[in-house]
């Protein structure tokens, strides 16, 4: 639950218009750069929500096998038991 919440706040978030209007080369590029810098961020954000999946479906896989590990011992010995007789 902790990695969800934590992508919730990896979103991109655009530049204002006012940030889009410039003359200067150096402007520029730092728009390119923090606009590849939000893509990542988002890119992030994702990752987590499929790792978040990914450990969700872990346990349950784990909870699966502690139940057929529960269940084997109920089952009876496959091969027949020799006793001796007194």
């Amino acid at each position: 639950m902790s990695v969800e919440n934590a992508a919730v706040y990896l979103q991109n978030v655009t530049l204002v218009p006012q940030d889009m209007k410039t003359t200067l080369p150096a402007n520029a590029n730092s728009k390119t750069a923090y606009e590849r810098a939000q893509g990542r961020i988002a890119s992030l954000g994702t990752m987590l929500d499929q790792e978040a999946k990914n450990i969700r479906g872990l346990n349950m896989a784990f909870e699966e096998f502690d139940r057929m590990l529960g269940r084997f011992g109920e089952n009876k010995n496959r091969y027949p038991e020799i006793t001796a007789r007194p």
